[in-house]
């Protein structure tokens, strides 16, 4: 599930480098997919591109309450915390910006008919840790 994980944000960050909206459908599903494909018409928008990798120390499976319904069934959740590198280059390539910052967010992963492999479904990074 972890590994799964890894893989999809791998494939968000080459969708989002290359502006591939179809790509990024490998990687993720429903929620996760929106938020993989609104960071890429923003930067389409701005006529940038966006290099971003990531680098792990700490990699979890836990369980999530879920938002509105206490009765409801335990989320299992892949947590990742590490760092995310971002490159900003411009149309031409010219290297515009470069920053790293703190990551941390949880996953929610499920099947898709468009991937061999668990993809993002929604971002549990929010939601409470079950008891």
């Amino acid at each position: 599930m972890a590994h799964d994980a890894v893989l999809d944000l791998i494939i968000e960050s080459e969708s989002r480098r290359a502006h591939d909206l179809k790509l990024a459908e490998t990687g993720a599903t429903g929620d996760g997919l929106k938020e993989f494909t609104d960071v890429i018409k923003q930067d389409i928008a701005a006529g940038k591109i966006i290099e971003k990798t990531y680098s792990f120390d700490k990699v979890g499976l836990n369980l999530f309450l879920p938002k509105f319904s206490s009765q409801a069934s335990r989320l299992v959740g892949v947590t990742l915390t590490g760092t995310s590198t971002f490159i900003t280059r411009d149309a031409s390539g010219n290297v515009l910006s470069q920053s790293t910052t703190p990551y941390s967010k949880s996953w929610g992963l499920d099947t898709s008919s468009s991937a061999s492999h668990l993809v993002i479904v929604n971002n549990y990074t929010d939601l409470a840790p079950a008891p």
